[in-house]
């Protein structure tokens, strides 16, 4: 167990737009497990200069939680995340990783950026712009920095949410070693990307040669992740 934390940490380390957003739903339901004061800490990424107990302080504990958890979407593709969580939490650290097809990702993250204003253009404009939108789905590359510190790393994807939500869940609460609590109203599967007001519709954003660029970009992408981690196979 980490000397940080007095009890056993689970960390989500996939990137944004594969999922999250339901898993912080069920958990921050749970009395058993504490998820930090704000929705995510950034200290892998940004912050770790601010120190460890910067970081604890984000959690609460009380003789009910069971497990600390952060759900964090922007360690995935920083290249000293890894060794950053390991020398914080040490190797005992729970780590599962949400992916998502990664042309599916993409092109979500290009949506949610552009209806927010953070980038403008089409597909090739804002991954010129805003690298992250290709970077973050060339899963391949980023697990293997992950895999040279931890051996074991809990997989789940997007589309096996979408297909079996409480399968999967039901699954990831098995390898963290906590019962598997319904939870207190039927699961709905968030729609993280819903049109804002004053947004204009962006269900056309992305034209076929959009899309057909976006997939020249990341093909063979699925093939990669499946050499890298055998047993795990993206829904496409």
């Amino acid at each position: 167990m980490n000397n940080l934390f007095s009890k056993v940490f689970a960390l989500s380390i996939g990137p944004q737009a594969c999922g999250t957003e339901i898993l912080h739903d069920y958990f921050r339901r749970r009395a058993d497990v504490a998820l930090p004061k704000v929705r995510e800490v950034f200290y892998f990424d940004r912050h770790v200069h601010r120190g460890a107990d910067f970081y604890k302080a984000h959690f609460k504990d009380s003789e009910q939680i069971k497990l600390f958890m952060e759900l964090s979407t922007t360690a995935f593709d920083h290249p000293r995340a890894p060794e950053r969580v390991k020398e914080l939490l040490g190797l005992d650290v729970k780590l599962f990783c949400l992916l998502r097809d990664p042309v599916e990702r993409s092109m979500e993250v290009y949506k949610h950026y552009l209806r927010y204003g953070i980038v403008k253009g089409d597909i090739r404009e804002a991954c010129n712009e805003t690298p992250q939108i290709l970077f973050a789905s060339r899963y391949a590359d980023h697990l293997e920095k992950w895999l040279e510190h931890f051996n074991s790393i809990h997989f789940m994807s997007y589309e096996g949410l979408q297909s079996d939500l409480s399968k999967n869940v039901c699954g990831l609460c098995e390898f963290l070693d906590i019962p598997f609590e319904t939870p207190r109203r039927s699961f709905e599967f968030p729609k993280i990307f819903m049109k804002l007001p004053g947004r204009r519709n962006l269900g056309s954003a992305l034209s076929d040669s959009d899309i057909l660029w976006l997939k020249e970009q990341l093909e063979g992408e699925n093939e990669r992740l499946k050499v890298l981690v055998p047993d795990f196979k993206l829904l496409s």
